[in-house]
């Protein structure tokens, strides 16, 4: 007992420090101050809500680490009850899959539902914890250390508790403002820029990092100017990290070779990658066969030539193939395929002329370099005009 109360005495002086240390809108943190002979409560209106937490605005109290007192940060705090409200989401969607999967003749078990839900599950409830979405904070800084305009929030995890993340705060404007309207403030030379920026960093996150944010709209994209490089050149800001996915090193090689050859628009080679990367496949030889051509067909009839500005039709396409002759699609590719369309769609919001194959085709390149990959046909490179 005695062991116990200590253990909770330490907790609580944590969660007391964490207080002493923020201040929100001049004041403390979700304390309650008294003015003559009433109470009164602080503002507590968010700044941003979602479907796990919501944000406030904050500045630090007294100074931490090499960040001043009054620094600004954003504290994002847990709804409550969530954990038990996104479970019962997950065993719903599991059992509708697993019954959509089991009704005869569809063979929708091909496409991979149930892992779907199961493999979004398993990256959704660690978001839970918001120390892990501080570790995520860590790594993208990690791997994007040395780029001007690309960013992430700084974490200051020594006052992170698993329902409650506090991170730099982030001045700017929303992407979404960019996304919106072309005018002397929003101009076509800065959204062209800012769709090569966050197209070169999905296809980073994606190829070479297999480390992607799984969140991706323009909502959680800040836009602002690094001051700090010469020219001041736009700069994007990418939050709210809980949300991620990180295939693995089988799975990020079997992706490579199965997105490296769509691109290098090798159809046959990307449907033959499927079938020999598949968990289960009930496929005769023929029906081999007649998907790998299929696959082939999907890539030559594609008149513009440019797989990764087409990815939604692309996969619609390959799902009817892979149910017509009981091949099993991997979760990873098309999660992965549908980051890359998210991320197109974005791009061609802002820059509808941009040619996404021409920034894709050199990393998909150093990535097959990276896992030592040979063989791939070259022979359909397409590099646009």
């Amino acid at each position: 007992a005695p062991r116990g109360r200590s253990s909770a005495n330490k907790e609580r002086q944590k969660r007391l420090g964490r207080r002493e240390t923020l201040e929100k809108g001049g004041g403390n943190v979700g304390k309650v101050k008294k003015s003559g002979s009433r109470k009164e409560d602080l503002p507590t209106i968010p700044i941003g809500s979602g479907c796990v937490a919501q944000v406030y605005k904050a500045r630090l109290r007294t100074s931490h680490g090499l960040h001043p007192a009054g620094t600004s940060v954003a504290v994002k705090v847990q709804h409550p009850h969530i954990l038990e409200k996104v479970c019962l989401d997950f065993y719903i969607m599991n059992k509708f899959a697993s019954i959509l999967e089991y009704i005869p003749y569809l063979n929708l078990d091909y496409l991979s539902m149930k892992d779907s839900v199961d493999q979004f599950r398993d990256i959704m409830l660690p978001q839970l914890d918001l120390r892990v979405e501080a570790h995520n904070l860590k790594r993208f800084r990690r791997d994007f250390e040395g780029e001007t305009q690309i960013a992430f929030p700084e974490p200051l995890v020594d006052l992170t508790s698993r329902e409650v993340l506090v991170e730099k705060f982030v001045e700017g404007e929303p992407m979404l403002n960019f996304v919106k309207k072309e005018d002397e403030f929003h101009r076509r030379k800065d959204r062209e820029e800012l769709a090569s920026i966050g197209l070169k960093t999905v296809m980073k996150m994606i190829f070479l990092n297999d480390f992607i944010h799984a969140d991706l709209h323009p909502g959680n994209m800040i836009v602002d100017r690094n001051k700090s490089v010469r020219g001041q050149p736009l700069r994007i800001h990418m939050i709210d990290c809980g949300l991620t996915v990180e295939l693995g090193e089988r799975d990020h090689v079997n992706m490579v070779k199965i997105l490296g050859s769509l691109i290098k628009r090798d159809g046959y080679a990307a449907g033959k990658l499927m079938v020999d990367t598949a968990k289960k496949c009930q496929a005769t030889e023929l029906d081999v066969e007649l998907f790998c051509r299929g696959i082939d067909k999907i890539v030559e009839d594609d008149e513009d030539n440019n797989f990764l500005e087409s990815v939604g039709d692309y996969i619609t396409d390959i799902c009817y193939l892979a149910c017509k002759h009981k091949v099993k699609l991997e979760a990873a590719f098309i999660n992965a395929a549908l980051a890359c369309e998210i991320m197109e769609g974005l791009a061609a919001s802002l820059y509808p002329e941009m040619r996404v194959q021409q920034v894709a085709l050199p990393l998909v390149l150093k990535a097959e370099m990276m896992h030592g990959l040979k063989g791939l046909p070259a022979a359909k490179l397409w590099m646009g005009s």
